[in-house]
Order: C-alpha cells, then sequence, then structure tokens
C-alpha cells in the first residue's frame, strides 16, 4: 500500500486556527471519522471521498495551503479537509524518543546551534558500549551527555512548548480540543526550526494525544509520560519560568538526521538480528555487532523506515550494502566483517561512505574467543548498566543489552520460558516483548518444551519485572536449526522448528534462593494515579487527599508526601484581581508541581526496579 502524504506541523496548526469553531468542536467530537472513508493514490495525488464532497492531497509531504483542497464551498477551512489531514502523520517522524528513532528519517542536521562540546563520533565508548573505557558504565566520555548552549530561536522554542504543554495539563486530556492541539503543533513546528527535534517529537506526539484521546488507540499512562517528556525537555532548554534548571544536553536536544564521522577501521562481529516497529509507524530490522579492539564496543546496523510488519519481513531478507559488501540481515548477524574508513553517530549506528570498503568474514561462536568475553562479566554488572541506559533519555546502542549463560527448565506459563542462570543458579523467566511480538511469542514455547537445554543468550531486562528478560538471540548447539542459521536464532525474526527431544546432558544448577515476596505497594501507585487523573481532566479534577499523604509519610516516603502536596496546592491555587475576583493563575506552577512529581515517582521507580533486579541477579 502506498503511505499516506505527511502534513508539516505548522500547516496543520494554521488549518486548525483558521477553521470557525463549529468546524473544530465537530472535528473534535470525531477526531478519526475520516478513517472509514475512502482513500485512492495515483502515486502523486491522494483523493479522499468524504461523502459527496472530495478532499485532494498532493505530493507526499504536505508543507503549504495549496497542496490541499476540497470541493466544497468552505475549502480549505471545511470539516472534510481537517479530519482528512488531522490523521496524517506529520513531517517530523512523531517519535517519542529521538534516541531511539529509526534512522534516515527526521529533517534537519540535530545538531545544536552554539554547542559547547558537541557530538564526537571518533570517541571510543567503553566496554559493553557504555561511555567510560572500564566499562562501567560512566558517561563522562558519553557524547550525548556533552553540554550545549542555547540560543535565542531555542529559547523561544521552549519558551512556546513549555506554555502549550502547561495549558494542556492544566485543561486536561478531556478538554483540550484542536486549539490546544494547534498551539502544540506550532511549538512543534518553531522548535524543528530551531534544530531540537526531541522537543518538536513531544510536541507532537501530545498533540496526537489530544487527538486520539476518546478513541482505544489512547492510553492514558502513555499521554502522561509524553507530556512530562515535554514538559522536562522545554525546562531544561529554557522554557517555564526562571528558577535553577538541569543545564541542556546534547540528549535534550536530540538528535534529527543524524551527524557521522569517521571512526577508521573495525573489525566486526554480527550479534544477532531484531524487529523493530515502532507505534508512529515506522518498521524494519536492526542487526547488532560488536568489535573488540581496545575492549567491546556495540554498534548497530539498522533499516526502519515507514512501513508495517510485512516491511520487516522483507527487510530482514534483502541484501544490506555496506562498503561494496552486500549481504541480507540475516546473514550480517551471524558473519564478520572487515571494514576501512567507517563512519558512525555518537550513539553507535554505522553508516558505509562512498569511502569504505568492507569484506564479509566468517563469524565466531559465541563459546570462544574473542566473542566469550562477552558472557565472562557477572550479569549483575550487567543488569544495572541495562538499567541505567534504559532509564536515561539517551543511551549508546548496546547499552541496554545483557549476555546471559541459561539453562532452560521448562515453561512459566502465559507463554514464557524459564531458565537458570548458569553460574549463579538464580531463576529468570523469558517473555516476549508485548502483544504484537508475534513471532518471538510463538518462539518461546518451543524453547519451553526442551527442558535442560543450554544456551547462551543477547536479552534485555525489563526494568519493572525484575527477572523477566526479552531474548533477542540465543546460540544453543543442541538446538535442531537449519544450517544456514550457524547456530543462533533471532527469536524476534526467525521460526523455530518443532521442539526435539530433552537434553539430560546438559548439566542443570542448583536454583539459587528464593526472594522475598514483594511487600505492600507503599502508595507509589497511587501518587501516579493521582498525576494521571490530572493529565486526564485537568486542575479541577485533584481533590485535597490527607490519606494519601500521611500513608506516603508512614511509609518513609516523605518527599513523595511534600510533591503531592505541592501538586494539590498548584492545582487548587486562586489569584486576586484588582477589584477581587478570584481567578485562576497562569498553569505554570502546577506544571513545575506536576514534573517534580512525576520526575520524583521515575525516579523512585527506577531505583526499586534496581534494587528488585540487584536482589535477583546477586550470587548465591
Amino acid at each position: 500500500m502506498t503511505e499516506r502524504p505527511r502534513v508539516a506541523p505548522d500547516l496543520l496548526a494554521a488549518l486548525l486556527e483558521a477553521a470557525p469553531g463549529r468546524v473544530r468542536r465537530k472535528l473534535d467530537a470525531e477526531p478519526r471519522a475520516a478513517e472509514e472513508w475512502e482513500w485512492t493514490s495515483d502515486g502523486q495525488e491522494w483523493t479522499v471521498t468524504a461523502g459527496g464532497e472530495t478532499v485532494t492531497l498532493t505530493g507526499p509531504d504536505l508543507t503549504d495551503a495549496s497542496q490541499v483542497g476540497c470541493t466544497c464551498l468552505l475549502s480549505p477551512r471545511c470539516l472534510h479537509l481537517l479530519r482528512a489531514v488531522s490523521l496524517l502523520p506529520h513531517t517530523d517522524g512523531e517519535a517519542a524518543d529521538p534516541a531511539d528513532a529509526p534512522e534516515g528519517t527526521g529533517g534537519g542536521d540535530g545538531a545544536p546551534r552554539n554547542p559547547t562540546s558537541g557530538p564526537d563520533a571518533a570517541t571510543p565508548p567503553g566496554p559493553d558500549g557504555t561511555g567510560g573505557q572500564d566499562g562501567s558504565g560512566s558517561t563522562d566520555t558519553d557524547p550525548l551527555s556533552a553540554a550545549v548552549e542555547t540560543d535565542g530561536d531555542a529559547r523561544a522554542a521552549a519558551a512556546l512548548a513549555w506554555d502549550a504543554g502547561a495549558r494542556t495539563l492544566a485543561a486536561g486530556v478531556r478538554a483540550a480540543g484542536s486549539s490546544q492541539r494547534a498551539e502544540l503543533l506550532r511549538a512543534a513546528a518553531l522548535a524543528r526550526a530551531a534544530r531540537l527535534p526531541r522537543l518538536a517529537a513531544a510536541c507532537t506526539t501530545v498533540a496526537t494525544g489530544l487527538r486520539d484521546h476518546a478513541t482505544p488507540d489512547f492510553s492514558l499512562a502513555e499521554h502522561a509520560a509524553a507530556l512530562t517528556r515535554l514538559l522536562d525537555v522545554s525546562r531544561r532548554l529554557g522554557g517555564g519560568p526562571d528558577g535553577p534548571r538541569p543545564a541542556p544536553t546534547l540528549a535534550d536536544v536530540g538528535t534529527g538526521r543524524r551527524a557521522y564521522a569517521g571512526v577508521g577501521s573495525l573489525r566486526l562481529y554480527g550479534l544477532g538480528s531484531e524487529r523493530v516497529a515502532t507505534a508512529s509507524g515506522y518498521a524494519g530490522v536492526v542487526t547488532h555487532a560488536v568489535s573488540l579492539t581496545g575492549g567491546p564496543r556495540l554498534w548497530r546496523v539498522g533499516d526502519v523506515a515507514p512501513g508495517d510488519d510485512d516491511r520487516v519481513a522483507a527487510v530482514y531478507g534483502a541484501a544490506v550494502s555496506f562498503g561494496g559488501a552486500s549481504l541480507s540481515h540475516r546473514d550480517l548477524g551471524r558473519s564478520g566483517m572487515v571494514a576501512q574508513r567507517v563512519s558512525a553517530s555518537a550513539d553507535g549506528r554505522l553508516r558505509g561512505g562512498a569511502a569504505t570498503t568492507a569484506a564479509v568474514t566468517d563469524g565466531c561462536a559465541w563459546d570462544a574467543q574473542p566473542l566469550a568475553v562477552l558472557w565472562e562479566r557477572p550479569l549483575a554488572a550487567q543488569v544495572e548498566r541495562s538499567l541505567r541506559a534504559q532509564a536515561a533519555p539517551a543511551h549508546r546502542t548496546g547499552a541496554d543489552l545483557v549476555f546471559a549463560d541459561l539453562v532452560v527448565t521448562g515453561a512459566a506459563g502465559a507463554g514464557g520460558v524459564a531458565v537458570l542462570e548458569r553460574v549463579t543458579g538464580r531463576a529468570f523467566t523469558l517473555r516476549p516483548s508485548g502483544a504484537a511480538d508475534l513471532v518471538r511469542a510463538r518462539n518461546l514455547p518451543r524453547l519451553a518444551a526442551e527442558p535442560g537445554l543450554g544456551m547462551r543468550a543477547v536479552a534485555r531486562p525489563v526494568p519493572e519485572s525484575p527477572g523477566t528478560l526479552v531474548p533477542v538471540t540465543v546460540s544453543a548447539p543442541d538446538l535442531a536449526l537449519p544450517a544456514a542459521w550457524r547456530g543462533r536464532a533471532n527469536l524476534s525474526l526467525d521460526t523455530l522448528p518443532s521442539p526435539g527431544a530433552a537434553h539430560p546432558s546438559v548439566p542443570v544448577p542448583a536454583a539459587g534462593p528464593g526472594l522475598a515476596a514483594p511487600g505492600a505497594d507503599p502508595g507509589l501507585a497511587a501518587l501516579e494515579r493521582r498525576l494521571n487523573r490530572l493529565a486526564e481532566a485537568g486542575r479541577e479534577a485533584v481533590p485535597a487527599d490527607p490519606g494519601l499523604e500521611t500513608r506516603l509519610w508512614g511509609n518513609h516516603l516523605p518527599t513523595a508526601a511534600v510533591v503531592l502536596s505541592g501538586v494539590g496546592a498548584a492545582a487548587r491555587e486562586r489569584a486576586r484581581t484588582a477589584t477581587g475576583e478570584s481567578v485562576v493563575p497562569p498553569p505554570d506552577r502546577l506544571a513545575v508541581a506536576w514534573l517534580a512529581a512525576a520526575t520524583y515517582l521515575a525516579t523512585a521507580r527506577h531505583h526499586l526496579h534496581a534494587l528488585a533486579w540487584a536482589q535477583r541477579v546477586a550470587p548465591a
């Protein structure tokens, strides 16, 4: 299917602002009505049949009002046109987190205008893909943590984004309609012009939530997280009221079209490939590789673009052209490569330029050197590094992966696989990453049916579920795999054969000591519900709740009680006019209090998850 055109946020904002109030109210009542209309394309132009009228959209990127039109007399301020363009993706990609945005998307070079110290892709990351040379995960030399200076345009964009986000919070997603959405899109366009792609993406994500809030596609938790990100990034970049604020970094600026710099020659070993499919409509495959000179460093080669799961299958088997060497992602993750004059981005994405030359070599088994070194580091240290990377606004590729030596013990219920870590005997569970992770969901029961199977895995810990790993690639010599797979299976892409016999020859370690049962929630879940309720229904929906504050104090969470009290006080605040009337003040204080509470909640949750994971992976 031909991809629908994309619409520039500033054009959509202008169309929304120009429409009469009665038209905007109808749009807010049925924001996705155009999904039921007939969309057809001749390759250059889309026509959308809306009853007796026809909407015309010309070109792949709609940036000017001359590219859109409708046969009705109110065009371009008509309901038909607004409903059609409101469904289109934005030209800035709508990525929730540009650090994980797909390759080849976004506009501009994503660089700050006046960097104090910009990204240096040639700076070698530490072992396991972390920022420090000692593999400790220190971000002292991480290019993404480099400080940047913001100019007047950036500060103006941050101020507009803060104002739009604060008003959205105060009104609540239920009451914020097309006018508020237009304000967010204006802020997104200004942020994009000021080369602040992360802020632009946050604005468009929140704007999309306003459009979809009455549909099954809407998630209140995701909307609250997006709104937190908008307020946090805009605050760091200079928005909001005066006062102390964190210094902005390159991670706060984000990256649009990534800058690449030479890293010289690399001897790469493929580790595996995984499926990528985002909620904003991107799909493809990413292949992870490692170089070992000077310590392990993780890299990635990706092909992710607008599309659906059909594109994933096509990309996995298609040729990847890199420095004159052509092989598929399926083979790249199982092979080796020697490349010269390679370019890479600050977060470890590889690109072969015109000067790059590469030759394919044999891969290496995971239980043989030099790759075996990846599995020698204690799992506890790897998990600590992974959780820290996943909690950061951006991280280098591979920093969230762990390398585990496991033995299958059976099924874990709900489609999971129960495994033991070979060194410590600690129990873990392998699970899919979500409901849409269908290939991995089919493969895991096949692994569970082979108790005693020893395997090495590249996996990703799930922060909020201690003991749960999402396996990316596994290597099991005793697993009956096609010869072309070279003993490895990419669980989100390959389909495992039917289970074979059990493997009693592989020693199953004794299970480590059990964990204490989790206690009752100390009140953080209730705090999260209060914050989400405010994001949903606005400042008027925040009741005084001394019972929750008392509970938080009693559970030794004084900071939680203080930030909750601050949110309530800001929500109920009123000001007096010169004539003595009581009015609602500007929402800045409420936004600052809500952001402080949301930041505290995220930090506390991360700390508790890290403690639970540390108990899970600690040696027996």
